[in-house]
């Protein structure tokens, strides 16, 4: 028979109120999002993509870069050899920084290119990734998920790390 006792009454509410509060302690999880995408098939086909992208971007440069040298060596040997006019002196310089100009933007517009293109091959990876660690939150019961590789934790109390489950979301 059980006892009606108030220290039994006392014992069963904190024996309920222990239980009820480890079903609801949050759980928190961490992984190293850097070396997920590393491992990630897909990672590997858009940074070679970007490096193709990148490499004709780099040879146009070298094109445009060689041919104002060789503008530049052509007006050197004219003017010293003395077959140039003032007049056409100026108009070659003139020419020459246009080019140099040409150059410099054509670089400055390639940087941002190979950003947006970047970008663009990587935001459907990273949604991927993301829907599979929110569907691994969510089976699982995880409050948050922190990504180790970003170096900003400062401190991280004992927490599961989730990149098995993560990646076996994604069928690594």
């Amino acid at each position: 028979m059980f006892c009606k006792t108030p220290f039994a009454v006392l014992i069963t509410i904190l024996i309920g109120a222990t239980t009820l509060t480890a079903q609801t302690q949050p759980k928190y999880g961490h992984m190293n999002l850097g070396n997920l995408l590393e491992l990630l098939p897909d990672t590997k086909k858009a940074n070679d993509a970007m490096k193709v992208y990148t490499d004709s971007l780099g040879a146009k440069d070298e094109a445009m870069t060689k041919a104002f040298q060789e503008a530049y060596a052509a007006l050197e040997k004219d003017y010293n050899s003395g077959v140039l006019t003032p007049v056409q002196t100026q108009t070659r310089q003139a020419e020459l920084q246009t080019q140099q100009q040409a150059i410099q933007k054509f670089e400055q517009d390639a940087q941002q290119l190979a950003a947006a293109k970047r970008e663009a091959l990587l935001t459907p990876i990273l949604q991927k990734v993301e829907a599979a660690v929110k569907d691994v939150a969510k089976e699982k019961g995880y409050l948050m998920i922190f990504d180790t590789s970003s170096g900003i934790t400062l401190f991280a109390a004992e927490g599961d790390d989730v990149t098995a489950l993560v990646k076996a979301k994604l069928g690594l």
